[in-house]
């Protein structure tokens, strides 16, 4: 479980739930100290958006900020063992129950915005005897007319095109959200009164919205076609209704009809008023302490690394500097057999552990294995910010080193794969592991000193937010290119890459998250290994082994990166 020293701290984690939807991954964000106060964030976010929240009301909680279900880094409920399609108010309170128990919480309090307001009211009313207190920042009620509209109109499918185009309608669609609510009904009626936020704020929310995919609208339909203001009469645990004068919401504390004596209808100026309203109350009515931290700081909560079962996910390393790895395993990691290496797979700048998920799953049939997302990717912290030359590949290295210190101090034997462009981390990061790791190199890319030039003169675009969106077309023609060209910009007849195109629109449109989410820091990476020149080759007499293509079995592979000893001359 992430440890919070002080009211500052920020982890995050992952816990393993298993319940009446599932064996499933839960991601959150945890920080503060004292009572429990569980944060729920609205759809189609994650619980990024409330950090502010934890650190502002840390001094007086611990704040637990999870993922709801299918979003952010959060597995979605499973029914017949696939994702669910759709589900009720009443199967997210569920959901969440079953992760507040996972994680040993006892009583708490809610916080909740939006969806988040309405999983906390059904939760409530579901399980009075669990939650002290609900503050719901904007709580949906809608008429049936308007209910039926919405979720007819609302809530379309995100379909990949092959020309991108998807990305511009997701675009105009999250800065029509700030314009109009429903974003789809355009008069004057319905328009709201926000400023549109710069492109940067959308950009999070886009990422946001293209990791939940084909789930997005399942949370949101829930909380479209749930009556929360018919569980009020009845309520039990005291709760704070409230909405600032602006949100699209606030209007809907009007239409609150019967109540119970336990419940608090109260519109706010602002946001800052809506907040702290609802710190009053749930600091009024105060949960359970937060249980102990369990294991070893850093670890991920309910697992370790590598951790229990054949996959799964778990954090290493220090407040912010966390990185999140991915495990893969044919055996119980609990018990290796003798001689089973534990290997290291690392991405290219602009990738992530997930895009690896089948060569993991190869490479599992040999070893055990650890793929983590470089800092700055996925769902890992960045690292620290720097401009020098070279800095950026030594600070990522770096904190890898520092979160696998708890791995390497008991591991057997450690073999390093890198694919493509992550050959430079390998190497320095064997290095940093110590002589008795091995280093693999799938597919190493080598560059003159024209390619080179090329690529830092063209091939590490910006990609920096505009309000019109385009820089989403660039991403995703540049990600396509580079299925049709090596390098990706140059298009040309040179340049035109043998073979059969990989050009499937959903898994071009996952690189584009993957590159949309590292943005800023995959430049700066890929920058630094352009330039790299071997500043750790001296890994001792370990074997490095160059792989044009993926082999058809890793175990020969594998044992002679871990064969210490000279090749036979």
């Amino acid at each position: 479980m992430p440890t919070a020293t002080d009211s500052n701290t920020l982890q995050r984690g992952f816990v393993t739930v298993r319940g009446a939807f599932g064996t499933r991954q839960v991601h959150y964000r945890r920080g503060g100290r004292g009572p429990v106060v569980v944060l729920l964030h609205q759809s189609p976010q994650s619980s990024r958006e409330m950090e502010p929240l934890i650190e502002a009301w840390g001094h007086a909680f611990t704040l637990i900020a999870p993922d709801s279900p299918g979003y952010g880094f959060s597995e979605p409920m499973q029914r017949g063992g696939q994702p669910v399609a759709s589900a009720s108010m009443e199967d997210f309170a569920a959901a969440t129950l079953e992760f507040a128990d996972a994680l040993g919480l006892g009583r708490f309090g809610i916080y909740g915005f939006h969806t988040g307001a309405s999983i906390g009211v059904a939760l409530a009313e579901a399980r009075p005897d669990r939650v002290a207190a609900v503050a719901a920042n904007g709580l949906v009620v809608l008429t049936e007319a308007e209910r039926e509209a919405i979720l007819r109109d609302y809530l379309p499918p995100i379909v990949p095109r092959w020309d991108g185009g998807h990305l511009a309608w997701l675009w105009a669609r999250m800065r029509e959200q700030v314009i109009f609510f429903p974003w789809h009904d355009r008069r004057a009626a319905t328009r709201m009164d926000f400023d549109v936020p710069p492109a940067d704020r959308l950009q999070f929310g886009l990422v946001e919205f293209l990791g939940a995919g084909d789930h997005y609208p399942v949370a949101y339909a829930a909380a479209f076609a749930d009556r929360a203001e018919r569980r009020l009469p009845a309520m039990r645990v005291p709760l704070l209704v409230t909405a600032q004068s602006r949100d699209p919401l606030a209007g809907h504390l009007a239409r609150i009809g019967a109540r119970s004596a336990s419940v608090r209808v109260e519109p706010s100026a602002d946001t800052a008023a809506a907040l702290g309203r609802a710190f009053a109350h749930l600091q009024a009515h105060p949960g359970d302490p937060a249980p102990p931290a369990a294991g070893p700081a850093g670890r991920g909560t309910g697992d370790s690394i590598p951790g229990s079962g054949p996959v799964g996910s778990a954090y290493c390393g220090a407040s912010r500097r966390q990185i999140r790895f991915i495990r893969r395993s044919a055996r119980d990691p609990g018990r290796p057999p003798a001689g089973v290496p534990l290997v290291l797979l690392l991405h290219a700048p602009g990738s992530s552990a997930a895009a690896l998920g089948s060569l993991a799953g190869d490479i599992a049939a040999s070893a055990d294995v650890l793929a983590p997302d470089l800092p700055g990717h996925g769902a890992s912290d960045p690292p620290p910010v720097t401009i020098e030359p070279g800095a950026t590949l030594d600070g990522v290295v770096a904190q890898l080193a520092v979160a696998l210190a708890p791995v390497v101090a008991t591991a057997r034997t450690i073999v390093v794969v890198a694919v493509g462009a992550g050959a430079p981390v390998a190497i320095e990061l064997a290095s940093r592991l110590g002589p008795g790791a091995g280093v693999v190199l799938l597919e190493p890319r080598s560059w003159s000193a024209a390619d080179t030039d090329g690529w830092l003169r063209a091939g590490l675009p910006g990609l920096t937010p505009v309000w019109h969106g385009g820089h989403l077309l660039e991403a995703w023609h540049m990600v396509r290119d580079g299925r049709l060209f090596s390098p990706w910009f140059r298009r040309e007849h040179a340049g035109i890459r043998p073979g059969e195109p990989d050009l499937d629109d959903r898994r071009i449109q996952r690189d584009v998250g993957d590159l949309l989410r590292a943005n800023g820091t995959w430049q700066a990476l890929l920058r630094d290994v352009l330039t790299y020149h071997g500043r750790s080759s001296g890994t001792g007499a370990a074997r490095i082994i160059e792989l044009a293509a993926a082999p058809a079995s890793w175990a020969n592979v594998l044992a002679q990166a871990a064969d210490r000893r000279p090749a036979a001359s």
